[in-house]
């Protein structure tokens, strides 16, 4: 499964088409800050199985490195994502892999160089949103060169696969699931922004000091 580089802002020119060896999506996290509804999230999720569901085999490994927390409970967000996986949509615990490690998406893509070379996969494909694909592709080419590409979450996405006949139900789960996630014109423009400001930083500060600091400023309580 190929997904374009060089255009990570759209879904136009993404081909899906699986390596013949085992590979991994990487699910990137994202702090949701006061929204409780955790939307975003849920549409990387669901998008990850619905592209694990129509991958032939070897099925690909879902990835999962995210350290933020949420909830009363302060619950970590890698033992919900693995939860949803595996109970919720039925994906093989087998297949699911998570640490609890960052919140800082240089760091993230970094993990999932170590975790790519530790099992041996082929490629990695990064799941987010469309605001930030362009700086996961960056970063990814930086540390996997030609090794690792971004699919975007978007419904269009969907358009693409073969999802099993006889698991419509669940298809059209997922699919509302990311319906829904997509930012609204407001947030989008604010997240955007933040894109911005962030490679500018990343210009300056390709080592990511500037990067992993902000993120335990911002999300001190999701640090061990």
């Amino acid at each position: 499964m190929n997904s374009s580089s060089r255009n990570s802002s759209s879904t136009d020119a993404i081909e899906l088409n699986w390596p013949p060896i085992p590979s991994a999506i990487l699910i990137m996290g994202k702090r949701q800050g006061t929204k409780k509804e955790h939307k975003q999230l849920w549409g990387r999720v669901a998008l990850a199985a619905a592209l694990w569901y129509s991958a032939p085999k070897p099925k690909p490994y879902l990835l999962y490195v995210a350290s933020d927390i949420h909830g009363p409970l302060l619950t970590p967000d890698a033992q919900v994502v693995k939860a949803m996986l595996a109970d919720r949509l039925g994906i093989p615990a087998d297949f699911v892999m998570t640490r609890q490690l960052t919140n800082c998406t240089l760091l993230e893509v970094r993990a999932a160089r170590v975790l790519k070379k530790a099992y041996h996969l082929a490629h990695i494909f990064a799941l987010t949103h469309l605001y930030h694909a362009a700086r996961t592709q960056r970063y990814l080419d930086e540390v996997l060169p030609a090794q690792a590409s971004v699919i975007p979450v978007h419904p269009d996405i969907l358009n693409e696969i073969t999802f099993p006949a006889e698991a419509e139900e669940l298809f059209n789960e997922l699919r509302t699931l990311i319906e829904v996630s997509l930012p609204g014109r407001f947030d989008a423009a604010r997240e955007y922004a933040i894109e911005w400001l962030l490679n500018q930083a990343h210009t300056l500060d390709p080592r990511g000091r500037f990067e992993r600091r902000l993120a335990r400023l911002l999300r001190p309580g999701a640090y061990s």
